[in-house]
Formats: structure tokens, sequence, C-alpha cells
């Protein structure tokens, strides 16, 4: 595919929470369309490793540790990529927490301001820093916010951890009415997708995705492959969008209903 048609090709992407799941699969999905890629999360050992994965391409590849709320790593983050590229096309905010498993009655102060920092301040500060190095230098900027399926799912015991991300999928429409035409922002809204951090869904299997009209977990590669659209010329007319790829389960019944139990951890959420 990626011999057939670089859609990325000259690209320059930087990507949050890159060192495994979603963030990863995109990092490789980019690289092997042709981008330069910057892939950043919290520990510099991992970010590294991940880095080592990434099959050999066109594009360059660059990692670098960087907490998300941390605007010093931010700052650096956007410097090396225009001092080594140029400037920078792409954004994806990717990297979340999920600390508050429970009732959302129950959420402690300190849980509560976590989420809200690194699932909605976090992504819009990326964006403040990336439009300042350029972000959109040709007219044809993209940032792209990993958002949940969960912002439009209500009643289970993430509750605070989705309505982060629904403010995310208001701030991606109203950051799309600010930056545009010159930067386009959409958003991704995964179901659960099978990598580390969903295990306590996944190893329940057809209990929780039985009744889904596309019965099966989702797979990194499905982010991917809608990411790399939202990048790309493809999506060219398109801003402000909410892409929901969850195999069908918002139209139904909320997954945690049946399963009883979602996985919490500090760096990501059920995805």
């Amino acid at each position: 595919m990626a011999d057939q048609c670089l859609r990325l090709a000259g690209k320059v992407a930087v990507i949050t929470g890159a060192s495994r799941g979603i963030g990863l699969a995109i990092a490789r999905r980019f690289h092997c369309q042709g981008a330069h890629v910057l892939i950043s999360s919290r520990k510099a050992e991992a970010i590294a490793e991940a880095a080592k994965t990434l099959d050999d391409g066109p594009g360059e590849v660059i990692a670098m540790a960087a907490h998300v709320t941390d605007e010093d790593a931010a700052r650096s983050c956007f410097a090396t990529a225009t001092q080594r590229w140029g400037g920078v096309d792409v954004l994806v905010n990717n990297a979340a927490t999920n600390p508050q498993f429970g009732p959302t009655i129950e959420v402690a102060r300190r849980a509560w301001d976590k989420i809200l920092e690194v699932n909605l301040w976090a992504p819009l500060r990326w964006t403040q820093l990336a439009a300042e190095a350029s972000l959109g230098r040709d007219g044809q900027g993209s940032v792209i916010n990993i958002s949940s399926n969960l912002a439009m799912m209500p009643g289970g015991p993430s509750g605070v951890y989705g309505m982060s991300k629904a403010a995310l999928i208001y701030l991606t429409q109203q950051l799309a009415t600010e930056l545009g035409p010159r930067v386009r922002v959409n958003a991704i809204a995964p179901g659960v997708v099978d990598t580390k951090l969903a295990t306590a869904l996944v190893s329940q299997g057809a209990s929780v995705y039985g009744w889904w009209p596309l019965p099966r977990f989702g797979l990194t590669d499905d982010i991917a492959s809608t990411a790399e659209f939202l990048a790309s010329g493809a999506s060219a007319w398109m801003t402000g969008q909410v892409l929901v790829v969850d195999g069908g389960a918002g139209l139904g019944r909320n997954p945690f209903e049946t399963a009883g139990q979602a996985p919490s951890a500090a760096d990501g959420t059920p995805r």
C-alpha cells in the first residue's frame, strides 16, 4: 500500500502517547505512508523502544520523552520538529488518563483535576504550541484528537473520563471554527480496542462485543487507518467532525453494563 500511494509523503506529524497501543499504531501508519514522525510519551526508555519498532520508510523518526502536561517538554518537541523538518503539519493528541473508576458522585478533586488536565487542557495546549510552530504552514494543517465513544454513552463507571472526552469533542469543534481554513481539526471516538489498557474487557470476549453489529474488539490499526484519512488530503473538506469507530457499540447498550468493569490506568483508558 505504501509503495502504491504515499498519502503523507513529506508531512511532519507529532503524536503524543505513542509508546504503545493506538498512538504507536498511528505513528507506524503515518511513517509507512511517508511522513516524518516525532513520537512522544512519558518515559524515555519506552518511547525509544517504540521508535525501534517502526519499519524503515522514506520518512524519519524522532522519539522524545514528554509528559503532556509539561509545557517545556512540549515546546521542545515542536522546536525539534521545526528545526529538523521545517515545521509541523499534523498533530495527534492521543495521550489520556483515567485514574477514576466508579461512581462520578464519589470522584475526588485530585482525580478530577488530573483527568481534565491530561485529557482536555493538554490537547488544547499542544494545539496552541503547534500553531505557534507553523502548524498548517502550507494551508493544510490537521489536528486529530482521540476522544472515546464513552463521550456519548453515559452510565458506566468511567463517567469523569467520558465527560473529559465529551468536552474534547466540543473543543475539537470550537478549534475547527477558529483555525480554519489553515488547519482542520477533527476527532476520532474509538470503542474498546484490544490493547493492554483494555485487558479487563478484552478478557471477557463475546460477553462484551457479542451484541455489536460488528462483533469483535477494535484493532489499533482500525484507529490508525482513520487517523491516516484525517491527516491526508482525502479528508480535505472535513473539519469539526467526530468519526466514531466502535463496531456499532454505540447503537445499543453501554458495554460496561454487561462487563461490570473496565480498566483503569495512569496513562490510558478503555479504547
